[in-house]
């Protein structure tokens, strides 16, 4: 394997939460970079969430990194307001609320790779 580079040009963004047609309120969707196809261990990605509020709790540990925009995510009670520059880490199996007022554009890395997550109703 050799060193790639994901350009941000080239991104493909698809659906990942919301329903088709409604993408200004509870939406977003996702570029997924590196996968199980590239490597064994980690899978990482871009998403853009808009106006939503979702709980989740991620099977796989997972770093978020916000490039544009605010969110809040609450977990045990505490919440953490992130903006760009901010990074979050998120053990496996922590249970999470996502708030977004307006939109927020994401890194995300997770470990390991294999894992999935199911994806919420909105």
């Amino acid at each position: 394997m050799s060193v790639q580079c994901y350009k941000a040009a080239g991104r493909q963004f698809a659906p990942y939460l919301g329903k088709p047609g409604q993408t200004a309120v509870n939406y977003a969707e996702i570029a997924k970079l590196i996968g199980p196809e590239v490597s064994s261990t980690m899978g990482a990605g871009v998403v853009t969430y808009r106006r939503l509020t979702v709980s989740w709790c991620l099977p796989f540990d997972e770093v978020l990194v916000i490039l544009a925009g605010n969110m809040r995510v609450t977990s045990a009670g505490v919440t953490h307001g992130a903006g760009p520059g901010d990074v979050l880490f998120f053990p496996k199996e922590t249970p999470l609320d996502y708030e977004v007022d307006e939109e927020v554009t994401l890194f995300y890395v997770k470990y390991p790779v294999d894992r999935t997550a199911a994806v919420p109703d909105l």
